[in-house]
């Protein structure tokens, strides 16, 4: 343990007599990457951009009327309700999909903002390195969304920003009435053909009527009283005729009718649920924070250009002196 801290104490002295040997050449080098690193990350080089940041929560709910006009015992959704983890994974994805993208390119014109040329054969790749190098979209730990959007212009960059909530919420919205509009039709066909079952079972229980059976047991009830009593008139042998033709439909058309009726009352409900989706305008995004023009330039970053830049040279500095000190200046014979 002394050999190995003896040697280390001679490790540093070593160290120390060479940064003293080389201190002037290690400043010059120093100073001139200072300066280097000040001009070149100055505005005429390097232009500065601002940075804009929108945060919002994404809706849970997908449906207003199985929110709003559900049984309060099968719903379980709210459509005030926001910060489920799986809501903002889906969120991200649409903000990541190439549609919304292309939607948010062609809304804010930014193959001119970032100066790009019509013409040139590689546009549609720069155009989306550029727009992912300048906005950023993040989900929180807290199950939000934050979106960040860095441009020359700070005004131009907060609107980017909040165009791209109104943008996803449009989106979102236009998936929603679109399946919504798909589910209508198939719920209005359905109610169509249920109601005309229901229409084509009272006709026939109307025809069943006219031939005097109106109610099966009520009415076997009263012949049968009746017979007991003696009468056998010919108007009650044709009423028994024609309950014995015609009791045993008119029974099966009454229950299949309740039955009928009952499937149609849910389709009711169902029709009107898919009518309040499909003119529904409510908002798919919970906004915590608007984005606003930023005061102050986000990148470059000078200062910390300036001493990255210091000490990457420093450390190339020594490297240099050192291979210098040992190996060119060893090999130089001493005047002795």
């Amino acid at each position: 343990m002394k050999k190995y801290r003896k040697m280390y104490y001679f490790e540093m002295i070593d160290v120390v007599k060479f940064l003293i040997k080389w201190k002037r050449a290690l400043i010059i080098i120093s100073f001139t990457s200072a300066v280097a690193s000040i001009i070149c990350s100055g505005p005429w080089l390097i232009k500065p951009k601002f940075k804009s940041t929108a945060v919002f929560y994404p809706s849970t709910n997908n449906s207003v009327s199985s929110a709003l006009l559900s049984d309060s015992k099968t719903s379980n959704k709210d459509p005030l309700q926001f910060g489920e983890q799986s809501a903002a994974q889906q969120f991200v994805q649409i903000l990541e999909s190439d549609y919304l993208k292309g939607r948010v390119i062609k809304h804010f014109n930014l193959l001119d903002n970032y100066q790009i040329s019509i013409d040139d054969s590689e546009k549609n790749t720069k155009l989306i390195k550029k727009y992912n190098s300048n906005i950023a979209i993040k989900k929180t730990p807290f199950a939000s969304i934050e979106i960040n959007v860095l441009d020359e212009n700070p005004e131009t960059a907060a609107n980017i920003a909040n165009g791209i909530v109104s943008i996803l919420d449009s989106v979102k919205r236009e998936v929603q009435k679109r399946i919504a509009d798909q589910a209508l039709i198939i719920v209005e066909k359905q109610y169509r053909n249920k109601e005309n079952e229901v229409t084509e079972i009272k006709m026939r229980m109307k025809e069943i009527g006219l031939k005097g059976v109106f109610s099966y047991e009520e009415q076997t009830k009263a012949i049968a009283e009746i017979a007991s009593r003696g009468g056998n008139s010919e108007n009650i042998k044709q009423q028994q005729a024609n309950l014995a033709e015609y009791g045993s439909e008119a029974l099966s058309l009454h229950e299949t009718l309740v039955l009928e009726l009952e499937k149609l009352s849910e389709l009711r409900k169902k029709l009107e649920e898919s009518r309040v989706d499909v003119e529904s305008n409510l908002s798919n995004v919970f906004i915590i924070s608007s984005a606003t023009p930023a005061e102050k330039k986000s990148y470059p970053v000078r200062w910390l250009i300036t001493v990255v830049s210091i000490f990457g040279s420093f450390i190339a500095g020594c490297v240099v002196l050192l291979f210098v000190d040992k190996f060119l200046f060893a090999s130089i014979p001493s005047d002795n």
